[in-house]
């Protein structure tokens, strides 16, 4: 079921480089999917400026509480940052039709920079039920390892690997790097990626090359969040069609999407 409704705001704060963590009470979204997404309306004072909701990962859940990590761009999410502890905002979820798979053995989740909260959910739940699992968190500097406190709270630390590429914390590179090897180093896994599109395509060049199943969480932009619009689509190279990432979305196996 998908809810319209106004929640109220618990948390709201700065986290790190230009992310925000927006935390609010929602007992109607508790039992959302892993890989699922909300739309935030961020101005209840100004409908049409900005007009449209925007999108959000869940990236946990935590009792009544959902988590969103959310990247200040723009005019809608820099007046979400305006947002108190006690107002309320205006919330429609949760969204999406497909979501990771998890007929699975084993997994590698790769996320980009605030796309790690993509997968962030799915991964709590896959250690939750015991599965196999590595994670890989990448970003340009230490600053903007927005969910490294997250990763530490919830007792992950040691199944995510960190990429800098500057080297200011952990491993120094891309994502990419050592792809390979972790890859024949893990029996039948699948890949899961969330983040910048140059970082999925080329994890997902790996993926192909070292014919693997590789699956991508897309980022779009969107109007409706709900399939309406057809603003959000993507080739689906496999039936010659375009596909909506926010309703036959937002996870697709790569093998079908042209970048």
């Amino acid at each position: 079921m998908i809810f319209d409704k106004k929640y109220k705001i618990l948390e709201n704060r700065f986290i790190s480089g230009i992310t925000y963590l927006l935390r609010f009470e929602a007992p109607d979204l508790r039992s959302s999917p892993s890989g699922s997404f909300v739309m935030i309306r961020s101005s209840e004072d100004n409908l049409y400026d900005p007009m449209m909701r925007r999108a959000f990962a869940i990236a946990d859940i935590q009792g009544d509480d959902i988590l969103v990590f959310y990247d200040v761009y723009g005019k809608g999410t820099e007046t979400l940052t305006k947002k108190k502890p006690g107002d309320f905002i205006s919330v429609l979820g949760p969204l999406g039709k497909n979501f990771f798979p998890e007929h699975f053995n084993d997994y590698l989740l790769i996320g980009g920079g605030v796309g790690f909260a993509g997968l962030s959910l799915f991964m709590k739940r896959l250690k939750e039920k015991g599965k196999s699992f590595k994670a890989i968190y990448g970003v340009r500097r230490k600053d903007q390892l927005s969910m490294l406190d997250w990763i530490i709270e919830n007792n992950f630390k040691d199944d995510v690997v960190i990429y800098t590429e500057d080297g200011s914390y952990g491993q120094e590179g891309l994502v990419t790097r050592d792809l390979k090897q972790i890859i024949s180093e893990r029996k039948k896994t699948a890949l899961m990626v969330c983040g910048p599109k140059g970082m999925m395509k080329a994890v997902l060049d790996v993926g192909k090359e070292m014919n693997v199943p590789t699956f991508l969480s897309l980022e779009s932009k969107m109007a409706c969040g709900f399939g309406i619009c057809i603003g959000c689509v993507v080739k689906d190279i496999k039936t010659d069609s375009y596909v909506r990432v926010c309703y036959e979305g937002p996870v697709f196996d790569g093998y079908r999407i042209k970048f």
